[in-house]
């Protein structure tokens, strides 16, 4: 599309005039230069250095040949908040609370490794993108520290955000630059008509077969495509301006994806889909010894965005701190190749459902700590792509093949998938009694990892968010505080169970003095009840419809929902919708017919609620009852921002530059 060679064209311009303007002196016996190429939403096998023969990428292709490319990278999130939290302090996000995606947190100093590298004398700079779900008084005190010169942070210098600033003087450099030429609002037009073609044939490409073959999947994957492309003259760049100064053989390129694709089912899930990055190290010879495998080759080697700080220290040769859960692959102090990689996922937008996977080279496995929720909720970005909007219109109003039904089904509990017969991810095979062993050993494994690395991620957001109120970092107060993990893991892992064994137990959380707790015990009331297994209601989640937290209260009334008890549940419901509890919306969607006695509130919702994302909610429920058409799903105004964001977008997404 012409858009896009116009703007390629002016970078080059760009480009040229920082290379007039900064020198490149750095001392010979230095570190190596160390510069992350970050690109987004972009699962690995959209690139051809992963086997992609549709579209052409020459300079990542040189990259490849001249470095590693990783087959088993994973960001630890499948969103992207949550993964550069992993990526900044070399610790699983969850750890610090900070997997909520799009919600900041107070966090200790300790949390940016880039601090590390700047004490080791590294000249530092991030130029178009922080994303690290922290709060902007902790950006305030603490970006100066990790930063020589940061974009985001100092709002209005993007261009002038470089690892070429005359203030870096002889040093080594880190660099993180950020493209958003693959983000997932490239493609969120709703439907196919309101988009201009993409240069790439719809037809030509070859669709993942986890996603339905239709022609808005394809259209959405061709555009997609088209973004890797642009992507790519953007790394061009970089490798010219590198030359041009003779840094480039003394610098090491990491470029990578923020976390999996924008199809449906990658982005914001928890399968492979959504949670493998794309990673491509490149170092020249005078650095290749660094490599964890020989130049030009591809490495199955397990690594994960939690590493990545500790090994550009150790690359830098500064001993990784020990309050990093990461591992160096590279570097003087590299360790050991992990056997698996743990990852997470809290939410996708409004709805809290949670999971966590661990991955080795054959397996997968998942245990949702939710499973009576659906993967296939609506939510307000993602259905804004064509592909989402026609598969849910295929599952829900019209015909969609077995294989394809599961996204739009209460989920297992567990998941495990053999993935190098099943690289979809299509074949569940956690009841398959010969794979018991495996899956008891998963089971465990994931179980011990949440408790040995303190997992926050069980938290619901307003209780989150009552200690960033108060000026509390969450982190800090539980580990100075006489915090009961093991009862909260003990009650997730309850909760996600829906056994009858488990009720007395799920009933006595409901009189803990922490909310978080209450919550928990409540789901599981509320899973057991869904399966039909709850056969007496508890007294106590009558009274906690009125609990001073509001997710401990849907939660409650969701329970009583599904246990049969609808008006009270539906009252809880709708007036906390009507008081902009949006968690309460998202469970009216998810109570399917039993929320038809609450119709006419939620009419009410659709059309005068003050928060989008609740009459969003409430007019999903209403397509769902047939009041709507799915392609009224969004209102006009939500349409038109859509449409002007997107274009906007589009229009100004000049990438950052050297």
């Amino acid at each position: 599309m012409k858009r896009y060679t116009v703007m390629f064209s002016g970078l080059t311009m760009i480009s040229l005039c920082f290379s007039s303007e900064h020198p490149s002196g750095q001392k010979d016996d230095s570190g190596p230069n160390i510069l992350f190429l970050v690109v987004e939403d972009t699962s690995p096998y959209l690139f051809p250095a992963y086997g992609n023969q549709t579209i052409s990428t020459p300079n990542l292709d040189r990259l490849a040949s001249q470095g590693v490319v990783f087959t088993n990278a994973f960001a630890n999130s499948p969103y992207s908040s949550p993964a550069r939290s992993a990526l900044i302090s070399g610790s699983y996000a969850t750890t610090y609370g900070n997997d909520w995606h799009r919600n900041n947190h107070i966090v200790p100093q300790q949390y940016f490794f880039p601090q590390y590298l700047r004490e080791a004398g590294y000249f530092t700079v991030n130029a178009g993108k922080t994303d690290y779900n922290v709060t902007r008084e902790v950006g305030k005190a603490y970006y100066d520290l990790a930063w020589d010169r940061m974009s985001s942070y100092r709002r209005g210098d993007r261009d002038n955000v470089t690892y070429n600033d005359p203030y870096r003087e002889d040093r080594p450099f880190f660099g993180q630059f950020n493209n958003n030429t693959t983000h997932m609002s490239r493609l969120t037009s709703i439907y196919l008509n309101n988009r201009e073609p993409s240069r790439i044939n719809p037809e030509e490409v070859d669709l993942p077969s986890y996603v339905p073959d239709i022609p808005e999947t394809r259209s959405d994957y061709a555009l997609h495509l088209e973004g890797v492309e642009d992507s790519d003259k953007w790394v061009g760049i970089f490798i010219d301006d590198l030359e041009k100064r003779d840094l480039l053989d003394n610098t090491i390129i990491f470029f990578f994806s923020d976390h999996g694709g924008n199809l449906p089912r990658g982005k914001a899930f928890p399968f492979e889909s959504g949670l493998k990055a794309a990673l491509i190290i490149y170092a020249p010879p005078r650095w290749e010894h660094l490599l964890p495998a020989d130049v030009g080759t591809i490495s199955n080697r397990i690594v994960e965005f939690a590493d990545f700080g500790p090994t550009l220290l150790s690359v830098a040769g500064v001993k990784p701190p020990g309050h990093m859960q990461g591992k160096p692959f590279m570097g003087k102090y590299e360790a050991p190749p992990r056997d698996m990689s743990f990852n997470y996922r809290t939410n996708t937008h409004e709805h809290f459902d949670p999971s966590r996977s661990l991955y080795t080279k054959k397996f997968e496995y998942t245990v949702n700590y939710t499973p009576y929720k659906i993967h296939g909720k609506r939510q307000i970005f993602q259905w804004g792509m064509p592909s989402q909007m026609a598969w849910d219109s295929l599952f829900n109003f019209a015909e969609v093949t077995p294989e394809h039904q599961g996204f739009y089904l209460p989920k297992p509990r567990e998941m495990l998938f053999d993935r190098e017969k099943d690289p979809w991810s299509m074949n569940n095979l956690a009841k398959d009694p010969a794979y018991k062993d495996v899956l008891d050993k998963f089971r465990n494994a994931v179980s011990r990892h949440i408790r040995e690395t303190k997992d926050l991620g069980f938290f619901p957001l307003d209780v989150r968010n009552y200690f960033v109120d108060k000026g509390i970092s969450l982190y800090s107060w539980v580990h100075e505080s006489s915090y009961p993990f093991e009862l909260m893991y003990r009650a997730v892992e309850s909760a996600s169970l829906g056994d009858p064994d488990e009720k007395e137990f799920l009933v006595s959380l409901l009189e803990h003095e922490r909310p978080e707790i209450r919550y928990w015990g409540a789901s599981g009331l509320a899973n057991m009840a869904h399966q039909g297994q709850l056969d007496e209601l508890p007294l106590k989640l009558f009274t906690l419809t009125n609990d001073p937290f509001g997710s401990v209260a849907v939660m409650a009334a969701e329970a009583l929902v599904h246990a049969g008890s609808i008006d009270e549940g539906l009252n809880c419901l709708i007036k906390q919708a009507k008081d902009l509890n949006t968690f309460a919306s998202t469970s009216l969607e998810q109570l399917g017919p039993a929320a038809e006695p609450a119709l006419a509130d939620i009419r009410k919702l659709a059309m005068e609620s003050d928060d989008d994302r609740i009459r969003f909610y409430a007019r999903s429920v209403l397509v769902n009852f047939g009041e709507l058409p799915l392609h009224e799903l969004f209102d006009e105004p939500a349409v038109e921002r859509f449409l002007r964001i997107q274009k906007r977008r589009v229009r100004e997404w000049a990438p950052t530059l050297p």
